[in-house]
């Protein structure tokens, strides 16, 4: 009995085995799972049928340790021997993916999974396990997830659960990965029929596949939400004698990834952005790597179908434009597997090109092998058009900057910098590439005085709706004088109407300022001679017969002092309202000059005596003449008054003494020079340059120190017409005066005559008094006023001359034809009845050619005076005059040959 019951057990045992060997060999079949054996005590190895066919190798080969180990990938090899050792050693399972070649050569992807076996005392003497060929689970998993790997660069773990179930659909093996997906233990699962413990699963597909497959016999798989798990699952189930036997796995990441990238294109697409994924190798290749996938954005942008497109190269979207240098610098980047972005120029299947700018980027699986190339096309054609006008307009902006002479400047007013052209150098002495970036560049050389007024009025143009800004300021140079400009801005707007740029030009119009105004000046000089010479002509007539009653009654009064006193009081003050009238003259240039050809050096010499008694003891006075000064002809006496006045002025700004020095050198004005000076032609000068080391003048003075009865001075101590006096002098003889002025250092004058090319006439100017001289010839006087023309005849008449007059020259040429003796005829230049003094004279001497003419008047106009001189062989009388002025002209004129 008891070897029947042996015989019973050991015949079950054998079903047993038996039972579990086809479970093994199905499961294997199902899920390519091959077993294996290693005895720890001397390392022999035993392999089933499937594992053999994994290898490529016979059935029942016994390789040693080693060489099973050898068919690891290197990279692999000793990743599974510490794991091994570890199981071994230390009876710790493992489980892990690996990749074999094998004895064919072929690259197998495998699941590797071993445990310890342990004798009856614990000890660890074998280590058992399985290999599962993976490579097509891995493949297929590849083609259906390729786009979320790609996209997510991550390859999820494959991770099966088996399943075997008896006739009854009671649970009869669950492996280790059956209990995680199931989130059960395998103790809580054995023997539990299917539907009781996942209620569920009743009348749901689940229950209908199984059925079907083992109705059929056939292996059905299909996917499926399971809800209790909250997962979707990929189920394969084949009948099996003992019931069925159920492989699954868990897709729910990958469903969630395929949506996610169905989201992600869908959303690449509506962008118009191109996807174009190829394979990551051969990047060697002469036509690169293939297409494997394209979206809807390109096959509507470009034109290809995914049928034209998938199994190309990119190349196919190259043409001639194609920037080679630029596709050479992305092949090398992705040789070595490095991101790249680019734009280049690309065709569409029509031949039309259009921009992209595209990025690349490898993604690798889980093994960190790369295996794909994921490119994203933007179209940036509007873009790069844009950028092309714009570097055209930029272009063309910037030769225009070069080509004009005003600084040109460009102020973005998002980013808050500011470019200027060279020409910022070339005006205001900045170079653009050091001063600061942004508007302070700016607002920090504006002078102090105009900052406040122009940053508002640029703040108000910027923050309104206007387009245009200008506003004229100072500017300070880099050396700290300011520099009046004119400053222009245009300002461009975006679309809600908010300032985002602007450009603008900077023109220096100190120039034309200074111009303006000495326009302004002359106008105003000549505004001042026409109101002079308007009065002079009266005023002289009235000054001529007080100055005479004056002279009159202080001989007549010789005998009453006091009497007298009043006398010379009243001609002293006539004499000075005449000075007045002759200063108004000089500086609007309505002087009668007598000019001679003169030698400056000698005449200024020969002042200095006069200078030495004008000026205090304690001014120190230098004459310094350079060689061969060139000649000039001005009036001698004119000049000797007007460097008078320039001597005082600088004894006046001197007044605890100093130095001056009148320096006479040749000198040139070019037409640089005179370009910017009015009423100055370029040149050989002689210039004269009068300078004090006194007080100095600031700005505000010296732009107005030419300007009639302008006088720093205090009340009564000047008549602000000395200087005006010499400019006009100046300016009369042809010359140029400029002043300079320093405070603390100093004032200079210097004044240019124009060089002659005549000999010098070497008549010296008197200056010794003559004693008074009549005669007995016959004198015709022609004078409008009957108060000037009684005081002359009474004059003349007192010299012992025989006086006839006339009020017209009409009337005093009738008198001439009937009188034959007149010598001598004494003419006014302003007369009424149609004839001026100097047309008198031309009809008298077509009369009497031998007639004698001498002309007088307060103001002259143009009659017998042209470009500021008298004509030659003319000669003139000044009103007012005295008694022994009258006498020595009119002696001088008679005794003429």
């Amino acid at each position: 009995m008891k070897a029947k019951r042996g015989a019973d057990r050991l015949r079950e045992d054998i079903d047993a085995l038996q039972i579990q060997a086809r479970r093994r060999r199905l499961a294997g079949r199902l899920a390519r799972l091959g077993s294996w054996s290693v005895n720890l005590a001397d390392k022999s190895i035993m392999w089933c049928e499937e594992t053999c066919a994994i290898y490529d190798v016979p059935e029942g080969a016994s390789p040693t340790f080693e060489e099973a180990i050898g068919f690891y990938v290197p990279q692999h090899r000793e990743r599974f021997r510490a794991q091994f050792e570890a199981c071994a050693s230390e009876g710790r399972p493992f489980e892990d993916t690996l990749q074999i070649e094998t004895a064919k050569g072929r690259k197998v992807w495998v699941r590797a999974i071993g445990e310890p076996t342990r004798d009856e005392l614990g000890k660890i003497v074998a280590v058992e396990g399985a290999l599962q060929d993976i490579s097509e689970l891995i493949t297929a998993r590849e083609q259906s997830d390729i786009r979320s790997r790609l996209l997510h660069d991550t390859l999820d773990s494959i991770s099966d659960g088996f399943v075997f179930l008896d006739t009854e659909w009671r649970i009869t093996f669950a492996n280790a990965q059956a209990e995680k997906l199931a989130a059960r233990s395998r103790q809580d699962l054995l023997g539990k029929v299917l539907w009781d413990e996942f209620p569920e699963a009743v009348g749901s597909t689940f229950q209908r596949e199984y059925e079907r497959a083992i109705a059929t016999g056939e292996v059905v798989r299909f996917q499926e939400y399971f809800p209790p798990l909250g997962a979707w699952f990929e189920v394969a189930a084949e009948s099996t004698p003992e019931g069925l036997a159920i492989c699954f796995r868990d897709i729910t990441q990958k469903r969630a990834d395929e949506e996610q990238l169905r989201l992600l294109e869908t959303a690449v697409s509506r962008q118009g952005d191109i996807l174009l994924i190829t394979e990551a190798e051969p990047i060697e290749s002469p036509e690169g790597p293939k297409i494997v996938y394209v979206n809807e954005a390109f096959i509507k942008r470009t034109g290809y179908s995914r049928e034209e497109a998938i199994g190309k190269t990119p190349r196919l979207l190259q043409g001639p434009k194609t920037d080679r240098a630029e596709l050479d610098r992305i092949r090398e980047a992705l040789e070595t597997w490095q991101p790249v972005r680019s734009e280049l120029i690309n065709y569409t299947k029509s031949g039309d090109e259009f921009w992209i700018e595209l990025d690349i980027v490898p993604v690798a699986d889980k093994t960190g092998r790369y295996t794909h190339w994921v490119s994203v096309e933007r179209d940036v054609t509007e873009r790069k058009r844009a950028e092309e006008a714009t570097r055209i307009n930029q272009e063309r902006f910037r030769m225009l900057a070069k080509a004009t002479n005003d600084v040109i400047w460009d102020w973005d007013l998002v980013e808050g910098a500011v470019w200027w052209n060279e020409n910022l150098h070339a005006h205001f002495g900045y170079d653009p590439a050091e001063i600061e970036p942004g508007p302070e560049s700016w607002m920090n050389r504006i002078h102090p005085e105009d900052k406040d007024r122009v940053l508002e009025s640029i703040d108000a143009v910027i923050s309104g709706s206007e387009s245009h800004w200008q506003d004229e300021y100072r500017f300070l140079h880099v050396d700290g004088h300011p520099v009046q400009v004119v400053d222009r801005g245009f300002v461009i707007r975006d679309l809600q109407g908010n300032a985002i740029r602007m450009l603008g030009s900077m023109i220096d119009v100190s120039h034309q300022r200074e111009m303006e105004g000495r326009l302004r000046q002359a106008q105003k000089l000549e505004a001042v001679g026409h109101l002079t010479g308007g009065v002079a002509h009266d005023f002289n007539n009235l000054l001529t017969i007080i100055l005479g009653n004056a002279e009159t009654l202080s001989e007549e009064l010789s005998d009453k002092q006091q009497l007298r006193m009043l006398a010379d009081m009243t001609a002293t003050a006539a004499e000075r309202g005449a000075e007045l009238i002759n200063r108004l003259l000089a500086f609007s240039r309505k002087q009668a000059l007598e000019p001679r050809v003169l030698d400056v050096g000698s005449l200024i010499y020969g002042m200095e005596s006069l200078l030495r008694r004008t000026l205090a003891e304690n001014i120190d006075i230098e004459i310094v003449r350079g060689g061969g000064l060139w000649r000039v002809e001005i009036d001698a006496g004119q000049l000797e008054s007007a460097l008078l006045n320039l001597a005082l002025n600088a004894r006046d700004a001197m007044p605890g003494g100093g130095h001056l020095t009148i320096e006479i050198t040749n000198a040139a004005l070019d037409d640089d020079y005179v370009a910017s000076e009015p009423e100055v032609k370029a040149g050989q000068y002689v210039l004269i340059t009068v300078s004090d080391s006194g007080a100095g003048m600031p700005a505000s003075v010296l732009n107005r120190v030419f300007e009639p009865f302008y006088t720093t001075k205090e009340i009564g101590k000047g008549s602000g017409l000395g200087l005006s006096m010499v400019y006009g002098y100046v300016k009369q003889s042809g010359g140029h005066i400029r002043i300079y002025s320093e405070l603390g250092v100093g004032t200079s004058v210097k004044l240019y005559f124009p060089r002659v090319h005549k000999e010098a006439d070497q008549h010296g100017l008197d200056r010794s008094g003559s004693a008074i001289v009549g005669g007995v010839e016959k004198i015709l006087v022609v004078e409008d006023d009957p108060l000037v023309r009684e005081h002359l005849v009474a004059r003349l008449a007192g010299l012992g001359y025989k006086v006839v007059s006339s009020d017209t020259g009409p009337r005093a040429l009738r008198l001439l034809e009937q009188t034959s003796d007149v010598d001598l005829l004494l003419t006014d230049i302003v007369l009424p009845g149609g004839m001026n003094g100097r047309e008198v004279a031309e009809a008298a001497r077509f009369i009497r050619p031998d007639l004698k003419v001498l002309f007088t008047s307060g103001y002259t106009e143009n009659a017998i005076v042209h470009h500021g001189r008298l004509d030659v062989g003319v000669e003139l009388l000044g009103k007012p005059y005295r008694r022994e002025q009258l006498a020595a002209k009119v002696r001088k004129v008679l005794d003429q040959g």
